[in-house]
């Protein structure tokens, strides 16, 4: 607040401070006010208690793999700390705490580095040693076997197709065998590790060893970043040092003779092979409802992982023993997971993040689906960015619970952490980053308090060893806040409450028309009119039933709160009973849009169909336009870049055959089931070629504009395919919006 206070006018700041002694010394009427008031009692021990797991989870070493501190997927330190788990939510006194298996593809990081043999420019033998080194999500030394002892180094820049073949006219060699690639990576700007990874094991490299050329791992040149690997297992090593290191090693290919390399690398990997937990536990609902909340974060890290995600999961605990210590009896029962297998879990897909989740509610417990009221997830909630403003993304039909939150004087008692408060974004924005995907695809609407990804924080910290709790330093990019953390326990454990005590879940269907309403714009260009304008009819019909669905629920919501007030049980257990037939209506509902209308732009975008392929659309028609108006510019040929959400990126970096590879992990083909799966709506998935061939006769010096005709023709039969696609998903989003007006 003493930051608010010291930015505002005179004239403002009196406004403020009446406004503020008005609204702090009025909660609301709601029916649930006294228990939440009684949970704000005693936040300050559950905070105390979430420190103390996150810094357990973070830091103790025994809960780790490496010396590092990696978790991750079905590893032995996982398993570990699900058992840490179990006993912790049992401690605090949660009911039936579980440790749900599920299959994953194994990973467990143990030990990696580097030792290098070369003779200095005065004749002198010389070592050098790396090992400040981890790896990726692919096979070590160990576990593929042969000798990796007498090793060359070449330093191939950023590891494109281009550079392993410039490389091979300079030296003689046609291929990278017995070689080590040294490639540096910014997969902040350029392409994700993926990229690199296929193309060094497509040359036949016998490892890759990359480091952060930019984006990531700002914090300083000795800082490692590491990411999720999104690709095939190639059965090649792939790890990550350091940026000093790497020119280190550059320096030495500069001077040195006689170079041969040792690479070590310990690093367990497998094909649905590994076992993974989730761990729960239950604060019990005492009406029987058949309905659930899910408070939630995942516990796999990379490195200490302190923010990503210990202190999630350590807020998943506090919330836990804030109602438990509160004496909360919730009407639902209020389910507590720690999840497992969120940074990665699967190989052959571009959706490899969230496994551990998806499995959760696919196969351990499909029969939450369809009555679960909401997922409540946590990922990096206490970092503090110095933003003025706090965001609470939901999913569009959420918003209109959160923004209540903030407004029906609930938690006016709670000083908020932010100057000009919280934000409520319903737009699905950051959710498919995190476990949240899982859910929502399956029809559970979700919350989480979230940054903007773009942060200081990300660029320096995120996924390296510098994602801890180290409060001296004067980087000025944001640290771990206890106050926040107790800011984010009040806030959502008041939410958790709030939707507990609503007999009705009040789903805001006319946002989600807003989303369908800004899909349509600009559609005409590509589907018939008529169609067009049958789907804007469907929608005004929707809005409709979807505005008077949400009025139905609040009414529910405004008989129970008259019930209460009157002490009319009986009529509260009337109200309570039409709230779960709702919420059972407008559940089905929500996994109804989901299934419907809504799929994936790219890897992590979640978009109406036809807009996903409106978007290619668009972006095909930009380039048949500048490569037809006579003259053909190099701005011109970058265009079509952006095509598959950047995917389209790779033909002017990679060869064909990762290309191919890159393009076939985009649509899930290899995996049968997960967040993904049956989700891309990009209906062209091969152009790469003709963008790559369009490169390369740029690259030899056409510039005449009558030779790029065939690359017009072959776009313009993109265009012509992608065009009776998005017919057919105008066609089919007008009918199912006609039956979800039904539904509702």
């Amino acid at each position: 607040m003493k930051k608010l206070l010291r930015t505002l006018p005179l004239a403002a700041l009196i406004a403020l401070v009446m406004v503020l002694a008005t609204s702090c010394s009025q909660t609301s009427d709601l029916s649930m006010q006294e228990d939440v008031d009684k949970m704000l009692e005693v936040t300050g021990e559950a905070t105390d208690e979430a420190e103390d797991v996150a810094y357990k989870l973070a830091y103790d070493m025994e809960l780790a793999d490496d010396s590092t501190g990696f978790r991750t997927a079905g590893s032995d330190a996982e398993h570990r700390a699900a058992d840490y788990l179990v006993e912790e939510f049992e401690k605090i006194g949660l009911e039936d705490v579980t440790k749900d298996a599920v299959t994953v593809d194994k990973w467990q990081f143990n030990e990696a580095y580097m030792n290098i043999d070369y003779t200095d420019k005065d004749g002198e033998s010389q070592e050098l040693n790396i090992d400040d080194m981890v790896s990726y999500a692919a096979q070590g030394t160990v576990q593929l076997g042969g000798d990796y002892s007498n090793l060359e180094i070449v330093d191939l820049g950023m590891g494109t197709e281009a550079e392993y073949q410039e490389y091979y006219e300079n030296s003689g060699n046609t291929d990278m065998s017995g070689k080590i690639a040294l490639v540096g990576v910014d997969q902040w700007n350029e392409v994700w590790i993926d990229g690199p990874y296929m193309e060094a094991a497509t040359q036949n490299a016998a490892a890759i060893v990359s480091y952060s050329m930019g984006g990531y791992a700002q914090y300083d040149d000795d800082t490692i970043n590491i990411q999720d690997i999104c690709a095939p297992d190639m059965k090649m090593p792939c790890t990550s040092i350091s940026k000093n290191d790497a020119e280190r090693i550059q320096k030495m290919l500069k001077n040195g003779t006689d170079i041969t390399a040792e690479l070590y690398v310990d690093n367990e990997v497998g094909s649905q092979n590994g076992t993974s937990y989730n761990v729960t536990g239950t604060i019990k609902g005492t009406e029987n409802t058949g309905q659930r909340i899910i408070v939630a974060g995942h516990y796999d890290k990379y490195f200490y992982g302190f923010e990503d995600d210990c202190t999630a999961v350590g807020l998943v605990t506090g919330i836990a023993k804030a109602l438990i210590d509160s004496g909360y009896q919730p009407a639902n029962d209020i389910v507590f997971i720690a999840h497992g297998a969120e940074e990665w879990g699967r190989f052959d897909t571009s959706t490899d993040w969230a496994i551990g989740s998806w499995e959760m509610i696919t196969t351990a417990h499909p029969e939450w689906q369809g009555s679960t009221l909401a997922l409540i997830n946590f990922e990096m909630p206490s970092v503090d960015s110095f933003n003025d403003v706090g965001v609470m993304r939901t999913s569009y039909e959420l918003g209109e619970i959160g923004n209540t939150l903030f407004s029906s004087g609930l938690i006016n008692q709670v000083d908020s952490y932010y100057a000009d408060g919280v934000e409520v974004k319903n737009d699905d924005g950051e959710l498919p980053r995190t476990d949240c995907i899982s859910y929502q695809f399956n029809g559970v609407p979700a919350f989480m308090p979230r940054q903007e990804d773009k942060t200081e924080w990300s660029q320096n910290r995120y996924h390296t060893p510098k994602d801890d709790n180290n409060v001296e330093d004067d980087k000025g990019d944001g640290v771990h806040s206890k106050e926040l953390l107790e800011y984010q326990l009040s806030v959502y454990s008041a939410l958790a409450m709030y939707i507990d005590g609503t007999p009705a879940l009040e789903l805001d269907f006319t946002s989600r028309c807003d989303d369908l309403e800004d899909a349509i714009k600009g559609t005409k260009k590509y589907a018939t009119e008529e169609s067009v304008e049958a789907y804007k009819a469907a929608l005004e019909d929707l809005r409709t039933a979807a505005a008077e669905n949400l009025e139905a629920a609040k009414g529910i919501n405004a008989e129970y709160e008259e019930a209460y007030a009157a002490g009319d049980e009986k009529a509260m257990a009337e109200a309570r009973a039409e709230g779960v037939a709702h919420n059972q209506q407008v559940l089905a509902a929500f996994r109804y849009v989901q299934d419907q209308f809504m799929g994936l732009a790219d890897y992590g975008t979640i978009e109406v169909h036809h807009k996903a392929i409106q978007n290619n659309l668009d972006l095909y028609t930009n380039v048949v336009d500048a490569l037809s108006d006579g003259e053909v510019t190099e701005d011109d040929i970058w265009l079509p870049s952006e095509i598959n959400g950047y995917y389209e990126y790779y033909a002017y970096l990679f060869s064909d055959e990762v290309c191919a590879l890159s393009n076939s992990l985009l649509m899930n083909d290899k995996v049968d089931s997960n967040w993904g799966t049956d989700k891309m709506t990009l209906a062209i998935k091969d152009s790469w070629q003709t963008t790559k061939n369009m490169y390369a006769q740029w690259n030899e010096g056409v510039t005449d504009a009558g030779e790029y005709q065939q690359y017009v023709d072959e776009y313009n039969g993109y265009i012509d395919i992608l065009k009776a696609d998005l017919q057919e998903y105008v066609d089919s989003e007008t009918a199912a919006m006609k039956e979800l007006r039904e539904m509702l």
